[in-house]
């Protein structure tokens, strides 16, 4: 307790008049743990050694369609977690929306320099966003083994068409993700992710498996660009309980746009002792 009471000495909080506020051991010990909660991380009891200054989130571009929410180009920070906070589609006249936004990452690593919010948004506001809304963002890096956050960052966004955003320089990343299929698909979390320029594709999909087939469909929204149409294979790993949890597996994936307007990959297990659920995993070919 004295220990979090001589940190927050040096510590300081903003009032609601703007200017610097005293803050009380207990006052700081909550502020930090409630940081670090939310990242995933357990309670810190004993006081951090050191409360060092967090960077500002410093990024290229914001792309906001009814398809995609990205931010491109963050400067990554070694250790720290991106919070981002973002409302639901506002009039394109309100000024100042910052206050009704809410956490949609309460902390997460950026990809190679990009945080797809795509997944996130949809699943924490519950609509696509339309076009001509204004979405306002806020965010800010976080440590997780302290609980310090850095300065906020705060932003606007009209949303655009998939055509105006390309046609000022956006290059969409061909990705699927849960906010890209059907609710009648066999998945419980879907992450297919396809290089750009290489016929290399990446997956992280939880299959369920359906009827008494030993393969999981999933059904997209739309229909698959003629670059990611192919066949790939990858291993899987049992997530059910018993002796066979962790049963090794091997699983053949079709990726289809079929004449009559349907689009889906389907996830075919080949190899293993088959058990459902199961986490299809890691980089394939794409031929």
């Amino acid at each position: 307790m004295l220990a979090w009471e001589r940190l927050a000495e040096h510590a300081s909080g903003q009032s609601a008049f703007g200017q610097k506020a005293e803050l009380s051991g207990i006052n700081l010990f909550v502020r930090l743990n409630v940081s670090r909660v939310m990242a995933g991380e357990g309670i810190l009891q004993d006081a951090p050694a050191v409360m060092a200054a967090l960077p500002t989130v410093s990024y290229s571009a914001l792309w906001i369609t009814p398809k995609t929410v990205i931010i491109k180009g963050i400067a990554h920070e070694t250790g720290l977690k991106l919070v981002v906070k973002m409302t639901g589609g506002q009039s394109a006249g309100v000024s100042n929306g910052w206050s009704k936004a809410v956490i949609v990452s309460p902390g997460m690593e950026d990809d190679w320099g990009d945080a797809d919010m795509t997944y996130l948004y949809f699943k924490t506001i519950g609509v696509k966003p339309s076009v001509g809304e204004k979405i306002f963002l806020e965010m800010y890096w976080l440590d997780p083994a302290s609980g310090v956050v850095g300065p906020s960052v705060q932003t606007s966004k009209v949303v655009e068409s998939e055509e105006d955003a390309e046609a000022e320089g956006y290059v969409k990343r061909e990705k699927i993700t849960m906010a890209d299929i059907k609710p009648e698909s066999h998945v419980s979390d879907c992450d297919v992710d396809f290089s750009t320029n290489a016929p290399v594709i990446s997956f992280d999909t939880v299959c369920l498996g359906h009827s008494n087939v030993a393969s999981s469909e999933v059904y997209l929204e739309d229909a698959l660009s003629e670059d990611c149409v192919g066949t790939s294979m990858a291993l899987g790993r049992g997530m059910g309980s018993g002796n066979a949890a962790l049963a090794a597996q091997s699983y053949i994936i079709w990726l289809r746009n079929y004449s009559w307007g349907d689009s889906t990959i389907t996830f075919a297990h080949r190899g293993g002792y088959y058990v459902q659920p199961t986490e299809v995993f890691g980089p394939g070919i794409l031929y």
